[in-house]
């Protein structure tokens, strides 16, 4: 009796454990936004370039200060030979010194100096703003991937099955005295070849999940929520083309070049020169009256041929391959925008023609042949003709699909107020 309740227990917890296994809740539906929303939380790339901000950020304060002071210790005058060798106190010309010394640079230098740092800071924003940018677009390419990997396999799937049907089909009819005896060999190689595709497909979802891994970790795991309508921007033509200088992609050479101008600006106002105050106070012997020095000190560019001239001409050539470089970065963009844009159109039109005539007709044509075939009016060989090309069919649908939404993702987060 003990035994037998022990037992019906056991049983009783298996029982509700495999309840509960069952009607554990699936994990939640990831969509191209939360993969986003995740990716953009642990993002190397942007840690590394905030902290690039943040050190230009912390440069630039102190950018336009005058320089620290210095202090001056010393001891004038220390006799080397004599009755009053390295004394310090009995000869009268030996004095034991303590000063500051301050450098003043020029207003306008200081101004340049400050100028030039405050450009850094905009240059490094730019580059951020970019990447979190490139950010969502890479995470949006690697969501795509895998979700059309999957619809890919999803479709190799359903037509072993109709093969599947198909050979079952074909043996019943060579029973029946219809058919020839190699139709159901051939339509048994028929799904052969769908078993390659369908290893062709599970390594592309494999390769596919590994990459949004990389972006989103073990969330990668989570199976993927409907796409968003790919036939649709965010943004239209007219303002992806126009005022580029304000693209992210374009944003960091306005500042580029203000750093490039003011590094030349700095070194003609090198021909100006600057100049320090020094202030010392220098005690000798209790026989002797203690000194107060006062000096100036001014920079002489008096090789300005050898020197600032040449700096100026160099900082001037840095002027101009900055400016060359964002008028090159202006037209490259430019001709991104377009080829995407050609893209996009080309995969809207080319999937509009496959839904409207190619897959009609290629299923028609299958479903003919396969009723002359069922009828006892054909062989076997037509069908399966006529359904090689279906297939074919089919996954160019998908094909066009997955690039229509590759030129999606590539245009819609060309700005960073992209809807998602």
């Amino acid at each position: 009796m003990y035994f037998s309740t022990r037992s019906r227990l056991f049983r009783l917890s298996v029982l509700a454990f495999a309840l509960a296994t069952l009607v554990r809740p699936a994990a939640a539906a990831l969509s191209l936004v939360e993969a986003q929303r995740i990716a953009s939380g642990d993002a190397p790339q942007i840690d590394a370039q905030a902290a690039t901000l943040r050190a230009a950020q912390q440069a630039s304060v102190g950018a336009g200060e005058l320089a620290d002071p210095k202090l001056i210790l010393g001891i004038d005058n220390i006799p080397t030979d004599g009755a009053d060798k390295y004394n310090l106190t009995r000869d009268f010309m030996t004095m034991r010194k303590i000063g500051l010394m301050q450098e003043f640079m020029r207003d306008e230098k200081r101004k340049l100096r400050s100028d030039r740092a405050g450009a850094e800071v905009q240059k490094e924003t730019a580059i951020l703003a970019l990447n979190k940018l490139n950010l969502r677009r890479d995470v949006a390419l690697a969501w795509i991937e895998r979700y059309f990997a999957e619809r890919q396999l999803d479709l190799v799937k359903e037509l072993a099955r109709e093969g599947e049907l198909q050979v079952t089909a074909s043996h019943a009819t060579f029973a029946g005295g219809k058919g020839q005896a190699t139709d159901p060999f051939a339509a048994r190689l028929a799904v052969a070849q769908l078993a390659d595709r369908t290893t062709e497909a599970e390594r592309n979802i494999a390769r596919a999940n590994a990459n949004l891994a990389r972006w989103i970790g073990q969330a990668a795991r989570q199976p993927l929520k409907s796409p968003p309508a790919f036939d649709e921007l965010s943004h239209s033509h007219r303002d992806l083309t126009s005022n580029l200088e304000a693209h992210p992609h374009l944003a960091m050479f306005a500042p580029l070049q203000a750093m490039a101008s003011s590094e030349m600006a700095l070194a003609d106002a090198a021909k100006r020169p600057d100049w320090s105050l020094e202030v010392a106070f220098a005690q000798r012997g209790p026989s002797y009256s203690n000194m107060l020095s006062i000096g100036v000190r001014i920079d002489l560019p008096i090789f300005q041929s050898r020197r600032q001239d040449p700096a100026i001409a160099s900082k001037l050539a840095l002027v101009e391959q900055v400016r060359a470089q964002a008028e090159d970065a202006r037209r490259i963009h430019a001709a991104e925008i377009e080829t995407m844009f050609a893209d996009w159109d080309a995969a809207k039109a080319r999937l509009q023609r496959y839904r409207a005539e190619l897959l009609p007709l290629a299923q028609e044509r299958t479903a003919v042949a396969l009723a002359s075939y069922r009828g006892g009016k054909g062989d076997l060989a037509p069908v399966l003709e006529a359904r090689k090309g279906e297939i074919e069919t089919r996954m160019n649908h998908l094909t066009a699909q997955a690039d229509l939404a590759r030129a999606w993702a590539q245009l819609n987060f060309l700005l960073s107020d992209a809807k998602d």
